[in-house]
């Protein structure tokens, strides 16, 4: 009997316990990326292009943790996109017209939920470093320092399941003067501080 009452007891706990709240989020994401042009210029002339970055889609990995002030989340941001550079009105050193690319970002930051819960609106804010590497081998690979600010939304669905939107602008600071993918002897040089590039992105945040 004792046994019974014990056992009814335990098990009717286990139905009034809270339910454990996760810390970390891990949030494979899928989305579609725009960019701005940027201006360049032929080294020792005055010969002015524009390098455009072709529109396409995006792909990363998002590694959230709350932190201790409820609304607040540390977030350590990985993305990459497969696209091309193209000269507005001219050839790269090599002869060609456009070069094939993937652009990575590494980026570290935060979320902040208004509500002070782990779903519902947020902002966002993460700075680190945008990488340009060409798939020629021959071309010079880039890294420069990036920051990303932006806002979405995250659904609820379970404890341990959400439904992430994003929108973000990612802006790349470019040394004015520095190489643009350069084949040996290299004449083109940024001629910007930097270039814009707007995500549009969506996946599932695990929660653990």
């Amino acid at each position: 009997m004792n046994r019974h009452i014990l056992t009814t007891a335990l098990f009717a706990l286990t139905l009034t316990a809270p339910p454990v709240v996760a810390d970390i989020g891990l949030s494979p994401f899928a989305g579609f990326r725009m960019s701005s042009s940027v201006n360049i210029q032929t080294a020792g002339a005055s010969t002015e292009d524009q390098i455009d970055f072709r529109d396409s889609v995006s792909q990363g990995l998002a590694l959230n943790f709350d932190l201790a002030e409820p609304g607040k989340q540390g977030e350590l941001y990985f993305s990459r996109q497969s696209t091309s550079a193209r000269l507005d009105n001219g050839l790269f050193a090599s002869g060609v017209a456009s070069i094939d690319l993937t652009i990575y970002q590494l980026q570290f930051g935060g979320l902040y939920f208004p509500a002070g819960k782990s779903h519902g609106g947020f902002v966002s804010g993460v700075l680190g470093v945008t990488r340009l590497e060409p798939e020629d081998s021959g071309y010079e690979t880039h890294h420069r320092a990036a920051l990303s600010l932006g806002g979405g939304y995250q659904f609820f669905l379970t404890e341990q399941l959400r439904l992430r939107l994003d929108l973000r602008g990612i802006y790349t600071a470019l040394n004015s003067g520095g190489s643009a993918f350069c084949s040996g002897g290299c004449e083109l040089r940024f001629d910007s501080s930097g270039y814009l590039q707007v995500e549009a992105g969506a996946g599932l945040v695990i929660r653990f």
